[in-house]
């Protein structure tokens, strides 16, 4: 590895495990993002509102990876299906055990408005999660342009189906362009950023959003390789610090692009600081876990909050609230506050499950077919 600073030399597992942890605090927040609005002292906290940029954090930290550890290794066709085919062995199974959970939520849905009369205020059993809808969603499509289903059965989902197809533009850049594969990159974060800042993205919000994170995530990657410094232990720290800070105070979505910007010196000082608390904190076992994770949380806690949101409708007999254009559930503060410690306990249950029975277990199934026995455990 030419220029890069000797603790990575010497052990990048852990500078990857750091980022990892960074990946699952992040999932974490989601969650709690996506929690609907039972109460408004905590819904309307500006930090959690905001948090939906996390997602963006996700894509940079997925381009920086990616490009690491395939940047120098896609010098065939053949590689680039094989990477393609892993992409797909990391992403799908998940996805497809989740796709099955929301047809079976539908179908629930249908079941209680037509045998048992209890009215779906928000949504039309299979109206908007309809059979076109399914189609895109098997082919990871539905956030593929201005669809109108990328929010379709796990809504989550929406960001797998824009950075699969990333990966494929990606594969394509280095195989043909690999001289000038980073002018190309600087050129896709150009034009998206411009596209975003400018709200010109003419229905494909998603698909911009994930090339402009993607592709300023292989160029810190990049960037990352020459340097030949280390910074000084407490900047990690002050990046940190500086990201929460914006997600708290930020009030205007034109500034939404910063949070690329923040990523970035957040990745870079991490992975290129001298070893402090702040890494030896994200080195914990804990949060490597919830690193490792992370995706089946990112993709599990939209049906485990729907049924939290039926018992306190159905079973509980909340009372309502029309919030936005939502029919929610109403409870008090300390009751909402132990719903989100429930939300997020029984999100990390599930969620292990699904690495321990799906995720891992396909993930490995799809290297070894690659790759055979040999280090397959040593790729992203």
């Amino acid at each position: 590895m030419p220029n890069l600073p000797d603790p990575v030399r010497t052990n990048p597992g852990q500078k990857i495990k750091s980022l990892e942890s960074i990946r699952g605090l992040a999932a974490l927040l989601v969650v709690i993002h996506h929690v609907p609005a039972w109460n408004a002292n905590i819904y309307d906290i500006r930090f959690i509102r905001n948090c939906y940029l996390l997602v963006d954090l996700f894509f940079v930290l997925s381009g920086f990876v990616i490009y690491y550890a395939y940047a120098d290794k896609m010098n065939s066709w053949r590689q680039l299906l094989r990477f393609q085919f892993l992409r797909l062995g990391r992403l799908y199974p998940v996805h497809l055990f989740f796709l099955a959970i929301w047809i079976i939520i539908e179908i629930a849905k249908y079941l209680a408005q037509a045998r048992f009369g209890l009215a779906m205020p928000n949504t039309t059993p299979f109206k908007e999660s309809n059979f076109v809808a399914l189609i895109e969603q098997i082919f990871l499509v539905q956030a593929i342009g201005p669809t109108g289903n990328a929010l379709t059965f796990n809504s989550a989902a929406w960001s797998i189906s824009v950075e699969f197809y990333t990966y494929l533009i990606f594969a394509l850049t280095v195989l043909y362009a690999d001289k000038i594969k980073h002018i190309m990159f600087a050129a896709f974060v150009s034009v998206s950023l411009v596209l975003l800042v400018n709200k010109l993205t003419f229905g494909s919000t998603d698909v911009v959003r994930c090339i402009a994170g993607f592709f300023t995530g292989c160029l810190t990657a990049a960037l990352y390789r020459k340097l030949t410094i280390r910074f000084h232990r407490g900047l990690p720290v002050a990046a940190f610090l500086a990201l929460i800070a914006f997600l708290q105070f930020k009030t205007d979505s034109r500034f939404d692009s910063v949070i690329y910007i923040l990523t970035v010196v957040l990745i870079l000082t991490v992975v290129s600081s001298q070893r402090g608390w702040f890494q030896s904190l994200l080195n914990l076992r804990v949060l490597t876990w919830l690193g490792a994770i992370s995706y089946s949380v990112y993709m599990s806690h939209g049906a485990v909050i729907w049924v939290f949101n039926q018992i306190f409708r159905v079973a509980l007999h909340a009372p309502v609230l029309l919030v936005g254009d939502r029919i929610t559930p109403q409870l008090p503060l300390p009751e909402t506050a132990i719903c989100y410690a429930a939300v997020v306990l029984c999100v990390l249950v599930v969620s292990e499950f699904i690495y321990k029975l799906i995720e891992d277990p396909f993930r490995q199934k799809s290297r070894s077919m690659v790759l055979g026995g040999n280090g397959a455990s040593q790729i992203p």
